[in-house]
């Protein structure tokens, strides 16, 4: 993966250089440097940079920041990704991250991109991240009975929210 891949910040539309369209090719020139404006963050490396919010991943334009930042940390050809801004923190982030884990067949199906982590997979450590004891129901299913893509991640993030892990 020598180009950084096609669901990075260089191509997304919350990218403050894009003006709100996907793929920069279409807006040409830098008069206006790269900015997540959903993240309140400056993007030095916006061709190298991710998030859960990408058009590929989320093709609905999601504007509530889910998970954090990566960044391409490979040896040229691997697809290693690494947190550069862990996700922000608050009642509205929770909620929507929430909902989504209770709809969460739905992005299994709209997320296709082959590359990097999945939102759903997103979804489960971010709320494994934050400790939302409110998401235990919803991830003790998805553990009891989703294949190990899911059910791993869920038995961490549920794990990490009754303080085993």
């Amino acid at each position: 993966m020598p180009n950084g891949g096609s669901d990075c910040c260089g191509t997304c539309w919350f990218n403050r250089t894009n003006r709100g369209e996907r793929d920069w090719r279409r807006h040409g020139g830098d008069s206006v440097p790269p900015y997540c404006e959903i993240r309140d963050v400056a993007l030095d490396d916006p061709f190298y940079t991710y998030c859960a919010n990408h058009p590929h991943r989320r093709p609905d334009r999601d504007p509530i920041p889910i998970g954090p930042i990566t960044r391409y940390a490979g040896d040229g050809w691997s697809d290693k990704r690494e947190v550069w801004v862990p996700s922000p923190d608050s009642e509205e982030i929770r909620q929507h991250l929430l909902y989504l884990l209770e709809n969460f067949f739905e992005h299994l199906f709209k997320d296709r991109y082959p590359l990097g982590q999945g939102v759903s997979e997103v979804i489960i450590g971010q709320l494994g991240q934050f400790r939302e004891r409110r998401a235990e129901k919803h991830l003790q299913w998805i553990s009891d009975n989703c294949p190990d893509r899911w059910a791993e991640p869920a038995r961490t993030a549920l794990a990490r929210i009754r303080g085993e892990g």
